[in-house]
């Protein structure tokens, strides 16, 4: 295939890495350092699925300048408050056969993709996979949660090519694989990320250490009943199919492999960047207004996170 990740940071350059490493043709677009280094000796990924060298990627800086022939494949990987500028930027890399999936955190992210292109070329992941850069072309694998999940929205997808693609990720060694169900699989990932990860930022502490505490604990626990009872109220399917059966399964399950995993929104505290509440948390309080269902423990969460950002001046106008 011919390969784009859009926004090639720590997830972004491990999942081109490994289908360049493959055989793919895989071009990366993303920030300059990390770019010019891959370019200059290639990209390093160390951590959980061994060590490798791939040198035969090509970055850029910015998708204007990607020539050449239109995608099979593009991987947006940038924070979902970036999604609609960088569905613009590889707008015109496309052709009729291109399929774009959203490799991202949060909700709503699909939903400006299929604006540009239509459904029927919108791809959905589920991603639990940690990466992160220690230094410019040297990227780690920290750790895995689930296999990540491809899938379609609509019946008129090329649901066979996307299963193709999710093995085709998974031969060159990124464990994924298809999903009839990506809709309820995301909305299950949002809970496991609105729980844990505005709390290990602002509290400072691993995923694992948060069920200890009886107060964190507690937030948890609303947080996933709020967010079960708007996916409830927007027919989303989710598995388990209550609340209680979901927080036993993420207490149980999810939380013991990532025990020592901080949230990626505590870096973005450590080096004074935007996050991505509004996808998570936020969009839960966004939904749940939009049904008459008060959401008072996720908008808390909110306000406490863009009380921090506007602490150091990057909160959304």
């Amino acid at each position: 295939m011919r390969i784009l990740v859009m926004g090639a940071g720590a997830l972004g350059s491990v999942a081109g890495g490994f289908m360049a490493a493959a055989g793919h043709t895989v071009h990366l677009v993303g920030r300059p350092s990390h770019m010019n280094a891959i370019a200059e000796a290639g990209l390093h990924i160390t951590g959980i699925w061994g060590d490798h060298q791939v040198q035969n990627l090509t970055p850029h800086t910015d998708a204007a300048d990607v020539k050449g022939e239109a995608f099979d494949f593009i991987l947006l990987t940038v924070k979902s408050y970036d999604t609609k500028d960088a569905v613009a930027a590889v707008v015109p890399l496309v052709d009729a056969n291109t399929l774009i999936c959203s490799y991202q955190n949060g909700l709503g992210n699909a939903e400006i993709i299929a604006h540009a292109i239509g459904w029927e070329r919108t791809v959905g992941a589920r991603v639990i996979f940690g990466t992160r850069i220690n230094t410019p072309g040297h990227v780690e694998v920290t750790v895995i949660a689930s296999p990540t999940a491809l899938g379609v929205y609509t019946h008129e997808a090329p649901g066979d090519r996307v299963r193709a693609i999710a093995r085709a990720m998974n031969e060159a060694g990124l464990p994924t694989v298809y999903t009839e169900d990506i809709r309820g699989l995301l909305w299950a990932k949002v809970a496991y990320n609105c729980a844990l990860n505005p709390l290990s930022a602002l509290l400072d502490l691993p995923y694992g250490a948060l069920p200890e505490i009886r107060h964190s604990r507690a937030i948890m626990d609303d947080v996933i009943e709020e967010l079960y009872n708007v996916a409830r109220s927007l027919d989303v399917p989710l598995e388990p199919d209550t609340a209680d059966a979901y927080k036993a399964f993420f207490y149980e399950k999810l939380v013991p492999p990532t025990a020592a995993h901080y949230a990626s929104m505590r870096e973005d505290f450590l080096h004074h960047r935007r996050t991505e509440i509004d996808a998570l948390n936020g969009a839960i309080v966004r939904y749940g207004e939009g049904h008459g269902i008060s959401c008072p423990t996720n908008q808390m969460l909110v306000r406490l996170i863009h009380a921090r950002e506007c602490a150091y001046g990057t909160a959304p106008g």
